[in-house]
């Protein structure tokens, strides 16, 4: 057993601790009894994590396992390896994945306190070697993990290769977040009381490899300045910064580099101080020592800055009197809407009008016709006058009235 041991102990080497006891020394009889070794070789492992003795109240021990595998490197080996337990929190922005943090949730973690410790790994399980240094380095660093399909993480920290990892400073957001919103502006720089904002003009296609590879570079560069000052200010108190970029494309972005006349030419930089209301645009190269120049200068008051008179708005700013105006517009448009809703209403009721008149008279048409045609049966058509009485009725009333009027003779007397 002894070489496949030996074997064994290299491969776990920085994993876990291999240890051999003669059991045959005097001076060691005592732990050998302790731990009920019977036989030899024995193997036996000792968890990380002590539990509370059974027979002392308060007394914490490692129970060991016994190791009843075959007396090979690779056997001991894999028995070894899924004992270590690990300290490292997996970093997802999928809540299906249980226990798992978000990025924000992580760097918010003990943040004052302990430093962490990010790694980006193509790997599906968590190594055994980043397990051991979890432990290893339990409560004195914060171990995170993020697989390679958090696409979105690993775009944010500009990571591109797989593996690769950071160590941040407690105390600091490596992150350089964008800024795409007023919302955003307003509470990550305008509306902080104190402090300067650092605001980076980027140009990314994610469309184009070559664009987002340049846009990585510059992120990188920014991560180190920001490192660098946050360090710096924890030594010299002289300057409190908050660093963001802004997509140069994008609308919000020119609007800012035409308000503050700014250069066209990106990557470009300028630092804002929205309480004094100044600015100052950087003049120089795109890169770390080119870009701690010239803020050391600004914490030296070295250098020139500009005033601004305007309220900064990546949107377009609509006022009182814009809003007053659209409102009278629109209250212009109802009532015009309404008069001629009114004018509507009108001619439809003169043509309801006009077709009740035709209605009336269509109905004296048809009375006059209906009484018409009544004289007609009474008397016929040939004895009907123009005034629609019968001739018949008017020659026999003529001859009645003759009648009477006749001196009658004396018979009839």
């Amino acid at each position: 057993l002894a070489p496949e041991y030996i074997k064994a102990a290299e491969n776990l080497k920085g994993l876990v601790k291999v240890a051999a006891v003669n059991c045959d020394d005097e001076a060691n009889r005592r732990i050998c009894a302790t731990y009920d070794v019977q036989g030899f070789p024995t193997i036996k492992l000792f968890p990380s994590k002590p539990i509370e003795d059974e027979n002392v109240v308060g007394r914490f021990t490692k129970k060991p396992k016994d190791y009843l595998g075959a007396r090979t490197a690779k056997a001991i080996v894999d028995f070894a390896l899924p004992e270590i337990p690990s300290f490292v929190h997996i970093i997802s922005n999928s809540y299906s994945i249980s226990r798992a943090l978000t990025m924000d949730e992580f760097f918010s973690k003990e943040n004052d306190t302990l430093s962490k410790v990010v790694l980006f790994t193509n790997k599906d399980q968590t190594t055994p070697l980043y397990k051991a240094l979890s432990c290893e380095f339990h409560n004195r660093l914060i171990f995170g993990e993020v697989k390679e399909k958090e696409s979105a993480i690993a775009e944010k920290f500009g990571v591109d290769k797989f593996p690769k990892l950071f160590v941040i400073p407690k105390g600091i957001d490596p992150e350089i977040y964008e800024i795409t919103t007023q919302s955003e502006l307003e509470s990550q720089c305008l509306s902080k009381p104190i402090g300067l904002c650092v605001f980076s003009f980027l140009i990314l296609e994610p469309e184009y490899p070559e664009s987002v590879a340049d846009h990585s570079s510059n992120l990188e560069i920014l991560r180190k300045v920001k490192k660098k000052f946050h360090d710096q200010n924890n030594v010299d108190k002289k300057l409190s910064l908050r660093f963001f970029w802004f997509n140069a494309l994008s609308k919000g972005a020119k609007k800012l580099i035409k308000d503050f006349k700014l250069s066209d030419m990106f990557p470009s930089l300028m630092i804002l101080n929205p309480n004094r209301k100044v600015y100052r645009p950087h003049i120089g190269p795109f890169d770390e020592e080119g870009i701690v120049k010239f803020l050391n200068d600004i914490a030296k008051g070295r250098g020139s800055s500009y005033e601004y008179g305007f309220d900064v708005f990546i949107d377009e700013k609509i006022t009182k009197k814009d809003d007053e105006k659209k409102v009278e517009k629109e209250d212009g448009e109802k009532k015009d809407d309404e008069k001629k809703a009114e004018k509507r209403d009108d001619e439809k009721k003169d043509d309801e009008k006009k077709v009740e008149k035709k209605d009336d008279e269509k109905k004296d048409e048809e009375k006059k016709t209906e009484e018409k045609k009544t004289e007609e049966k009474k008397c016929g058509i040939d004895e009907l006058g123009k005034d629609g009485v019968c001739s018949g009725d008017t020659h026999k009333t003529e001859s009645k009235s003759d009648e009477k009027d006749k001196p009658k003779d004396h018979d009839e007397l």
